[in-house]
């Protein structure tokens, strides 16, 4: 496979013929120098590297089914174009998308507000990562909780398209008294359906299971079908995307075979609540806006209005 193309002068003119998405690398022997190397080669032998930043911007693969799977119009040099706009503030989108990104730089914070390290072999960022980890006061769950979801924001770095498994709520033992009634309870399907829908979160609908004996007969056979509902009204970042490039069903592929031996339909309050939970999601939904937002921006460039180069 010849790259040499790809390591020639930034183009003057953006077009689908200077510009192209090459979405089959991974991370080489050196990538403090963004040194990538081809994946997914049929030739075994093959290893050809690309080094260098300066006439390249790299995605995520599953960023980048995220982007074109929600907004398949967009084109490799129209998102290229618009990466090299002086409209695009990366501190907006990635905030580590320098070529010496080291990846404790995903802490929501900038350098200039770090304090200085005790130790003058420390750098900064160290010595920031340092007394997060080492806080006085806090439990190791709260620390690692802080690292991941709070100011460490370790779970920009998750895998956004690994969806969590769960396993349905359990039911009743055959037997089990569950004739005590509450009004809730006796509201027909259709309200309920209307109600846990319309005002309550998942999480909120889920939680009724708990509150009485006669409300859990009453709801858990329907659990399922409303979050399966809210999801695809509020959260559809937690579903599957299949996108217009090498690869890109494999999201699709990955879903169908993680409920594949399940023996009915995918328990969709207990998925909710573990997406709830997972770092993974948080950075796909986080993606998901990402992706949204950068596509007002290629649509602020004018690209979108039928120009075809720049």
């Amino acid at each position: 496979m010849d790259i040499e193309d790809f390591d020639g002068p930034i183009p003057t003119v953006f077009s689908d013929s200077t510009v192209a998405a090459v979405v089959n690398f991974t991370i080489g022997e050196d990538p403090e120098l963004s040194g990538f190397k081809i994946v997914f080669s049929d030739d075994e032998d093959e290893d050809v590297s690309m080094y260098g930043g300066y006439n390249k911007f790299y995605i995520f693969l599953y960023a980048y089914r995220i982007l074109i799977g929600r907004f398949p119009e967009l084109e490799p040099h129209m998102i290229y174009a618009t990466f090299a706009s002086d409209e695009y503030n990366d501190a907006e989108y990635s905030n580590i998308a320098d070529q010496y990104a080291w990846f404790y730089k995903v802490a929501d914070t900038v350098e200039e507000d770090l304090d200085e390290p005790i130790n003058a072999d420390m750098q900064k960022w160290e010595y920031f990562w340092l007394k997060l980890l080492t806080a006085q006061g806090k439990s190791e769950d709260e620390i690692i909780r802080d690292a991941w979801f709070g100011k460490g924001r370790l779970y920009h770095l998750s895998c956004a398209d690994d969806f969590p498994t769960a396993k349905p709520f359990a039911s009743f033992p055959p037997g089990q008294d569950n004739t005590m009634t509450t009004s809730f309870s006796k509201l027909p399907y259709d309200v309920l359906d209307y109600l846990c829908i319309t005002y309550l979160s998942i999480w909120e609908t889920s939680s009724l299971l708990c509150l009485n004996r006669s409300l859990r007969a009453a709801l858990l056979p329907f659990i399922d079908t409303f979050a399966q509902k809210a999801i695809a009204r509020r959260h559809p970042y937690w579903l599957p995307i299949v996108a217009p490039c090498l690869r890109g069903d494999k999201e699709q592929l990955r879903w169908e075979e993680m409920w594949a031996a399940s023996e009915d339909a995918v328990p969709w309050a207990p998925y909710a609540r573990e997406c709830g939970m997972s770092p993974n999601m948080r950075n796909r939904e986080r993606i998901w806006g990402m992706a949204e937002r950068f596509r007002d921006l290629v649509k602020q460039q004018g690209w979108l209005d039928g120009r075809t180069s720049v």
